[in-house]
């Protein structure tokens, strides 16, 4: 049986896992930054330490190609489904992607991010690369240290659920649309100083052809 799944009404989160290199690469300067940086505020977390990765940088270590081609398969796959009867003219399009922002979460013990949502760019990421011992909740739930996504779509009463948390291990890595509500939850580690390091970037995109036809207009 061959069959389509159709679902223009809702975007999705795409997960996938960061290659070894790329993982090992971006420890290595998360970890200097971390060290050696200057902490800076990044919109809605509530938390101490949150630094901006250079762009620059990521072109020295070679990993900008990298993450603007995963940012260009999100866009044509969230383009097939919003448009599920165009998918190959979507295919054959050539799109171009640009990451706009990189930032450090270097997330304590009883910081959390409450429920928000990105501004300024089309789409958005968060890949892991500490995950610290959490202490048990003193609720009993799963959501120590959890990211959890909140959908606007969910109407159906059997199939829809409107609120994905995930537990993230080390190398996870999730590309978003930037109007995706999500939020992290608080932890506590035995000795209080555990560290749950992630990477953020927002990206835009265009096509070539209209990328081209607004350097005509400027």
């Amino acid at each position: 049986m061959k069959y389509e799944l159709l679902q223009p009404w809702s975007t999705f989160v795409m997960k996938t896992r960061l290659p070894l290199p790329v993982f090992d690469k971006m420890l290595k300067i998360t970890d200097e930054i971390v060290e050696n940086g200057v902490p800076e505020k990044m919109g809605a977390g509530e938390m101490e330490e949150q630094f901006l990765v250079g762009i620059h940088r990521l072109k020295e270590e070679r990993l900008l190609d990298y993450f603007e081609d995963v940012a260009k398969k999100y866009v044509i796959e969230a383009s097939c489904q919003s448009q599920p009867f165009n998918k190959e003219a979507i295919e054959n399009e050539e799109w171009l992607t640009q990451v706009s922002r990189m930032w450090i979460n270097s997330q304590k013990d009883n910081e959390y991010f409450p429920i928000h949502k990105h501004t300024r760019c089309s789409m958005s990421s968060v890949m892991y690369l500490k995950i610290p011992e959490y202490l048990p909740s003193r609720n009993h739930n799963t959501t120590e240290g959890a990211i959890e996504f909140t959908g606007n779509s969910s109407m159906d009463q059997i199939w829809g659920v409107p609120t994905l948390p995930i537990q993230p291990r080390v190398g996870d890595f999730f590309i978003f649309s930037s109007d995706q509500h999500h939020c992290v939850y608080p932890f506590r580690t035995p000795d209080g100083t555990g560290e749950r390091r992630s990477v953020s970037f927002n990206a835009l995109f265009t096509t070539k052809k209209e990328d081209a036809e607004m350097r005509l207009k400027n």
